[in-house]
């Protein structure tokens, strides 16, 4: 007799591409040690791996309140009826208008809360308060769909068709999501200047160069902005950014045909590198770990703080003791302001320690009394206050947001050639600052600065130590000034050629052709280039006023003859698109900077799209040089503001964008949750 066939069992084990399904995002993940059971983070309970028992799994009303509880999602939605708005403008709009720039400038959307009605109360008498009626939603909505349209609007018709430049970087936030900062440079004529304005924080899943790329490209296309006009981009010296074959300056130029897309690499990253790679192996380790020590030492105790504050008041008659700075890790050149309070306090600090580690009983009260009673340290100290001295002076110089490029250009040479002079021979002949230097151009005996000469002198040392503490130092500035040639060639070879735009040297009546490569660099067509020829040469006939390099283009930019035309407007475009390339990217750490103060810890929730607006409001209101209490909003704009389709919830996933702190959505926050 034939027994039935029995079908075979095949189990099911898990995929991980389950884990992209929208409906499973964020909770779904594979049991450990069985590959055939899924694992629910929520609930945390292993299910069979099936797709129909996960998703039965996700329709049981256990699951629905950990989903609640953790997304933050506890409080629904109000279906709120669509109201015709009985006029065009109502009293109170101007003041939601107000109110919504104070709290994006100033403080957390949570105080419109209790503000709004505070008005409501105090100002009963005033028509302005009619009807006004501002809470966190309204408020957040305003901001992202009213203001924030209406300043993006202002950037996109300041740009126009215009070349431009891009500084972008990426970094994560308190929620460790990553962001690409993207900063567009460009010429504003409405300011009537160059300008870095805010474009948008992005966010991108992988920070790799092609994920970067990815998400700038997005971000252009977005704002309707041509890739074809972006002429330069301004990056840190980071591989994924400047890499020859796989970098986002490569790819840009290989897979988007941006042959003539300029790589600015910062100064500011530049020169920090410089130092940090010219220490090593050159100055003792011991001058940075004493820096290091006195810090910690002070920094987690008010009192060893006391005492020390008790002893520097005593010994400078009331006067309080400054602050002793903590070192960076990943910036070796903020050893500076510490060194410089440390050296203005010494003997102090001697003092303090002396008595420290009699009193403590501690070794390292022990260990840093020994190393300053050490003159060596001091020197090490005073010959560094002098060199970082002077590349803080070229980085502040570089940072600044209105910098003139041919005032950049001396700041550079000043600095290469105060460095190497230390240690070089006296010569007659101009000696070009990028020249590599060799044993024969050393001094014997340098001269390295009045107090390091005096200290040396007055401690006496043998001539045995002097001589390795010269040589270290010496050992110092020919490795700074190495990597200094080494790192700055491209920045100096584009601030050089601005050199040519000078108004000195436009309006010369003899002039050389080299605007030409200029134009060529650039990306200009032949036809232009012609145009471009022939103004240059006809520069000198006109009376100019301005000496400053962005005025007088901006007047040459300005100019019209007797039938209202500008016969000089290529020359101008090429001289205005080459004064817009970056310098540095200390407009994009700014931006980073204003992002961990909006998002904290407190506001670890806050969606992107608020984050963006917020910062794109901030941004607007410093480029503009108004604050929320005299930036007038135009009719338009206050038109907008009591249509509820302007400020209703426009999609679920915007639907939880309020800036709540997570301890107050749900009973068990993460720090790290980034669900909104």
């Amino acid at each position: 007799m034939d027994l039935p066939f029995k079908k075979k069992y095949y189990a099911q084990k898990y995929r991980p591409e389950w884990e992209n399904i929208d409906e499973f995002k964020g909770w779904l993940k594979p049991a450990s040690g069985d590959s055939t059971k899924a694992f629910c983070t929520f609930c945390s309970m292993e299910i069979l791996a099936k797709l129909f028992d996960i998703k039965k799994h996700a329709q049981t009303k256990k699951h629905k309140h950990k989903l609640e509880l953790k997304t933050g999602r506890c409080n629904k939605e109000i279906p709120f009826k669509v109201i015709a708005k009985e006029s065009s403008s109502r009293p109170c709009d101007a003041a939601e208008g107000a109110l919504t720039l104070f709290i994006a400038e100033h403080c957390s959307t949570l105080s419109v809360d209790h503000l709004g009605e505070l008005c409501s109360k105090c100002f009963k008498d005033s028509k302005a308060t009619d009807g006004l009626k501002l809470h966190r939603t309204k408020c957040t909505e305003i901001m992202k769909n009213v203001l924030t349209s209406h300043f993006r609007q202002e950037l996109l018709d300041d740009i126009g068709n215009q070349k431009f430049s891009i500084l972008l970087d990426e970094s994560t936030d308190v929620s460790v999501s990553k962001h690409l900062g993207l900063v567009i440079r460009y010429y504003s004529s409405k300011q009537e200047k160059i300008v870095s304005s805010f474009l948008e924080l992005v966010s991108i899943e992988r920070a790799d160069a092609k994920g970067i790329v990815e998400g700038l490209v997005a971000c252009l296309k977005n704002y309707k902005l041509n890739i074809n006009q972006m002429i330069g981009i301004g990056t840190d010296n980071a591989s994924v950014m400047t890499g020859i074959n796989n970098g986002v300056h490569a790819i840009l130029k290989r897979d988007y045909g941006l042959q003539h897309l300029i790589l600015i690499r910062c100064v500011c990253h530049s020169l920090q590198l410089a130092v940090t790679h010219a220490s090593e192996n050159s100055l003792p380790r011991t001058v940075e770990f004493l820096v290091r020590e006195i810090y910690k030492w002070f920094s987690v105790s008010p009192k060893r703080r006391d005492e020390y504050k008790k002893i520097y008041e005593l010994i400078n008659c009331g006067e309080a003791p400054l602050k002793i700075t903590k070192v960076c890790d990943t910036r070796w050149l903020s050893i500076e302001p510490a060194v410089t309070k440390i050296l203005s306090q010494w003997e102090e600090l001697k003092l303090h320690f002396n008595l420290a580690r009699g009193n403590e009983n501690c070794y390292a009260a022990e260990l840093i009394y020994n190393m300053l009673q050490d003159n060596k340290h001091y020197s090490y100290l005073i010959f560094l206050r002098s060199v970082l001295n002077d590349v803080q002076i070229a980085i502040k110089a570089f940072e600044g947001e209105d910098s003139n490029p041919l005032k950049l250009l001396n700041t550079l040479k000043t600095l290469i050639q105060s460095v190497s002079q230390r240690i070089l021979m006296p010569t007659r002949l101009q000696r070009n600052i990028m020249d590599p230097i060799t044993d024969r151009d050393l001094h014997p005996r340098p001269f390295l600065g009045y107090i390091f000469e005096t200290e040396i002198t007055k401690h006496s040392f043998d001539p045995e130590t002097s001589n390795a503490i010269r040589q270290r130092c010496v050992t110092f500035l020919m490795r700074l000034v190495t990597e200094l040639q080494q790192r700055l060639p491209d920045n100096y070879k584009q601030l050089e050629s601005m050199q040519l735009l000078s108004p000195e040297e436009a309006v010369k009546p003899v002039k050389t052709n080299d605007i030409v490569n200029l134009a060529e660099i650039l990306g200009f067509t032949p036809e232009k280039i012609d145009k471009i020829m022939q103004q240059w040469h006809i520069l000198h006939s006109f009376k100019w006023v301005s000496q400053e390099i962005i005025p007088f283009w901006v007047e040459v930019k300005k100019y019209k003859n007797a039938s209202g035309d500008n016969i000089l407007e290529d020359i101008s475009e090429l001289a205005i698109a080459c004064i817009s390339l970056p310098h540095s990217n200390a407009e994009v750490e700014r931006l980073f900077s204003q992002m961990n103060l909006i998002k904290n810890k407190q506001r670890n929730r806050m969606s992107l799209v608020t984050l963006n607006s917020i910062l794109c409001i901030r941004d607007s209101l410093r480029k503009s040089g108004q604050c929320c209490h005299n930036y007038v909003l135009p009719k338009s704009v206050l038109d907008k503001m009591g249509t509820m389709e302007k400020y209703s919830k426009s999609s679920k996933a915007d639907s939880v964008a309020q800036d709540v702190p997570s301890f107050s959505q749900c009973p068990q926050p993460s720090t790290s949750s980034s669900c909104i």
